[in-house]
């Protein structure tokens, strides 16, 4: 063999050396670990989006502000869903393929988390819902999904246990929902654990996001006879069914979701909204016994000027389970993540997280009375 062609296999066994030793890596030393994030950030919905915005943030700023995991910083790519689930498939997409994100967090709503969760198993990439409630979400068998928020059959289940022990003689529920995944699960989790107490739905009426008008919906309730009134709502839609159940003249024990458990739907209702209980994941009223969760919240208004919400804590707890798992994994690798978020535990927001076998957190649901258009211990009234 000639030393010429003994010269260029050198160079290209040199080049292939360095090419298969670059390919071996799985990220740069220099590159930043990225997280995805969709949200509504646009539309009714937008203020839910905000606070997930907030939540990732602070929490990944802390992380930062230590070193970064892996010693590399942490960046986080927003996504806006607008609620929708298809824009929401859209959105993970890129954010998966052409952004390349570790993570998926995300989304708020139940109709766009639980489309997103297809993308998740098809490109092998690990999904935090950081908001969403409905039950299928984690029951289809996907080992790529986890959850922040508690699902709609405990939020249903431990309020209707509340309304049993405080309201005991009253047994008529007129129920009010969204005619969505959120809505139809609230109403079903509702109806299965209600059996137990012998309490009878005389009424369920139903509507379309983004609706206005609910007088013939409260209208019905009425002549059913209910003496409990559920409303199963997000902020928007809650606060116009309230003020038109305060304009109708109606009494009677009211009760809601984590759908109102936010500022906006205290300010949308004004007093329509006083002297109605709510299951939520959060509560500044209802933090007292959780250390972790005041240090949380003081630490969030100094960043933030504001008290957190129950969103705000929903996607700190979530975006803190993430670097944890990335940290255990000790390595960029979705799959790694993916099995170290089964082991994750932390004292979060709302007590000690980790996931169940079905990738849900276990927390006791919060109760909280709107008094005087504020938060109150609904336990404690």
């Amino acid at each position: 063999m000639s030393k010429t062609k003994l010269y260029f296999l050198g160079i290209f066994g040199a080049f292939a050396t360095s090419l298969a030793s670059l390919i071996a890596l799985p990220v740069s030393a220099s590159a930043e670990i990225k997280l995805g994030v969709f949200g509504p950030l646009s539309g009714d919905a937008a203020a839910l989006g905000q606070a997930e915005r907030r939540g990732v943030d602070f929490a990944i700023n802390k992380k930062n502000a230590t070193g970064g995991v892996l010693g590399q910083k942490l960046l986080a790519i927003y996504g806006d869903d607008a609620g929708k689930p298809e824009q929401a498939v859209s959105v993970a997409n890129r954010l998966t393929t052409k952004d390349e994100v570790l993570v998926l967090l995300g989304s708020i709503s139940s109709p766009a988390s639980f489309a997103v969760t297809q993308v998740a198993a098809d490109q092998q990439i690990p999904q935090i819902v950081v908001g969403a409630t409905a039950q299928k979400i984690t029951t289809q068998g996907n080992p790529w999904v986890f959850r922040s928020a508690v699902p709609d059959v405990k939020l249903a289940g431990d309020l209707l246990d509340f309304i049993h022990e405080r309201f005991p003689d009253k047994n008529k529920v007129g129920f009010i929902y969204v005619n969505d995944d959120f809505g139809k699960g609230g109403v079903d989790a509702f109806k299965l654990r209600a059996k137990t107490y012998g309490m009878e739905l005389v009424a369920e009426e139903k509507y379309t996001r983004g609706d206005i008008d609910f007088t013939s919906q409260l209208s019905r309730i009425k002549a059913a006879g209910a003496d409990i009134l559920v409303d199963w709502s997000r902020y928007t839609e809650s606060a116009l069914i309230q003020k038109q159940y305060k304009q109708m003249g109606l009494d009677m024990p009211r009760f809601g979701c984590d759908g109102q458990a936010l500022p906006k739907f205290r300010e949308l209702s004004g007093d329509a909204a006083n002297g109605m209980y709510y299951a939520t994941h959060f509560s500044m009223a209802t933090i007292g016994g959780l250390p972790a969760a005041i240090s949380f919240a003081k630490e969030f208004h100094a960043a933030y000027g504001k008290d957190p919400d129950y969103i705000d804590a929903e996607s700190y707890d979530a975006a803190t389970a993430a670097i944890l798992a990335i940290e255990k994994a000790g390595k960029v690798d979705r799959t790694a993540v993916r099995d170290a978020l089964r082991h994750v535990e932390f004292d979060g927001t709302r007590g000690h997280f980790k996931f169940d076998q079905k990738g849900d957190p276990t927390f006791a649901t919060h109760i909280v009375l709107v008094k005087n258009g504020q938060e109150a211990n609904g336990r404690a009234q």
